[in-house]
């Protein structure tokens, strides 16, 4: 089998969490970084009242429900850069 290019699978991955995985002929896991990905973007825009976000802002104050959002968005981060070094860690291994 040969090898993957570390650089490819991570670009992808950092395009959208599991790509990188499905590169390295992963697909399970690839799967598994996906629907991570697509869950936690459901929640984070699900969980965002546009109206009530703008008019904290006109008035200067702290969005309501703004941790839960905080939280979501560094679980995102997260697992981003978990894809990524996974993706990059895998394809510099070597194939048999």
């Amino acid at each position: 089998m040969s090898a993957r290019n570390p650089w490819v699978a991570g670009l992808l991955s950092a395009v959208v969490p599991g790509l990188g995985q499905f590169y390295n002929r992963q697909a399970g896991k690839g799967a598994g970084f996906l629907a991570g990905f697509l869950a936690l973007a459901g929640f984070l825009i699900g969980g965002v009242d546009v109206n009530a976000l703008e008019e904290a802002v006109a008035a200067g104050t702290v969005p309501e429900g703004v941790w839960k959002l905080l939280v979501l968005e560094l679980l995102l981060l997260g697992l981003f850069a978990w894809s990524i070094a996974d993706a990059v860690r895998v394809a510099r291994k070597p194939r048999p």
